[in-house]
């Protein structure tokens, strides 16, 4: 697992984490879509993870979001799985800039990308946040950049936290780009009675 450190923001991904079979391929195309918003089509069920023919992907995916939490994160808390769905994208279909409310880790895996990207955007870049100076860049790199895109293919995935606002771009291609993403929320004990902060989710 690769990492970017976007403003001390973890930005992971990894490529060829995993490939559809035939049998979860037949799940993925026929699953259900809400009336398409200029060719961005957003998938009627939120626990798509939930279908059996998909255990192996969603224990993948899991695996990843755990991984993330103890060895990028390094925190003890326990995650679990909140909503899983899909996004089919056709030509030159993109996502808009959103972030995903509720949710502690936000995770995106490409089922069918022959290429294309995610963007993460913020508010200023680290180097302007005491000083709002316009600087000359002489190079993109992590402190100077108010967003940051990641090329993505078939099999790769990316996690983040929840609240970073993140866009896809479009879809130079006519076959359709197609995600799974899932979301994950902390539980258990958090905090001390002690320190006034004391929380059982």
């Amino acid at each position: 697992m690769e990492l970017i450190n976007l403003k001390a923001i973890p930005i992971a991904y990894e490529r060829n984490v995993y490939h559809l079979n035939k049998k979860e391929w037949n799940v993925i195309k026929k699953i259900k879509y809400r009336k398409p918003k200029q060719g961005f089509f957003l998938s009627k069920t939120t626990s798509l993870l939930e279908n059996k023919t998909l255990s192996s992907l969603k224990k993948s995916i899991i695996e990843k979001a755990n991984e993330y939490t103890r060895d990028v994160l390094e925190i003890n808390d326990q995650i679990y799985l909140t909503q899983s769905w899909s996004t089919l994208n056709t030509t030159d279909a993109f996502h808009i800039p959103h972030d995903h409310p509720n949710t502690f880790i936000s995770l995106v895996y490409y089922a069918q990308c022959k290429d294309g990207s995610i963007s993460f955007e913020l508010n200023t870049t680290s180097i302007r946040e005491c000083f709002n100076f316009q600087y000359t860049i002489n190079k993109f790199n992590v402190y100077n950049s108010q967003h940051w895109t990641l090329p993505m293919k078939t099999g790769d995935m990316v996690l983040f936290p929840g609240h970073i606002r993140h866009r896809s771009l479009p879809n130079k291609f006519s076959e359709p780009r197609i995600i799974v993403g899932a979301n994950f929320f902390i539980k258990g004990v958090l905090g001390l009675k002690e320190n006034v902060n004391f929380l059982i989710i």
